[in-house]
C-alpha cells in the first residue's frame, strides 16, 4: 500500500509543479506580501509538499539522506541534456543557473555542456521532484523485497 501511495502523492507533486510554473500567481494568495519572490515561494510549497511525503512515508534519516542527495544531483544531471536540445524549460520555468559562478575556462564543462554553460538554465522546483521520485523507489524497493521474503 506505502508504495501504492508513494507513487500516487509522487505523481500529485509532478502535477503541482506544472501548476506552478503554468500559473504563476498561483501562490500569490498564500504568499501574499511575503520577501519571496515566486520562484523561491513555488520551492518552497515544491519542499513542503515533497518532505511532507518523506514524513508520512517513511520518516527515516537514510531516506532523507538519499533524497536530499538526489534532489541536488539529480537536477544537475540534466544540465548535458539541456545543453544539446535534448529537452529544455518554458522560458518561465528557467530561474535556477547552477553554473552561473564557475569559472568560464573549465575545458571539461566547455567539452561537455559548451562554451556557454554558465548560460544553462534548469527550473528550481526540479529538486522537490527528484526527492520525490527517490521516495517512489525507495517505496517501491521496500515493496519488491517484502513480497521476495514472503516467497521464499
Amino acid at each position: 500500500m506505502r508504495a501504492f501511495v508513494a507513487v500516487t502523492t509522487t505523481a500529485l507533486i509532478i502535477k503541482l509543479s506544472e501548476l506552478l510554473e503554468t500559473n504563476p500567481g498561483l501562490t500569490d494568495r498564500f504568499f501574499g506580501s511575503s520577501p519571496l519572490d515566486r520562484p523561491e515561494a513555488h520551492l518552497v510549497v515544491m519542499l513542503v509538499a515533497s518532505l511532507s511525503q518523506w514524513a508520512f512515508l517513511d520518516g527515516t534519516v537514510p531516506a532523507l539522506l538519499a533524497a536530499s542527495i538526489t534532489s541536488v544531483g539529480g537536477p544537475l544531471s540534466e544540465l548535458p541534456f539541456v545543453a544539446n536540445g535534448f529537452w529544455e524549460y518554458l522560458d518561465q520555468a528557467a530561474d535556477y543557473f547552477p553554473l552561473l559562478n564557475v569559472p568560464s575556462n573549465s575545458q571539461t564543462l566547455q567539452s561537455v555542456l559548451g562554451e556557454n554553460y554558465q548560460n544553462l538554465a534548469l527550473s528550481s522546483i526540479t529538486g522537490p521532484c527528484y526527492f520525490a521520485v527517490t521516495m517512489d523507489a525507495i517505496a517501491l524497493g521496500r515493496w519488491f523485497d517484502s513480497t521476495q521474503e514472503r516467497e521464499q
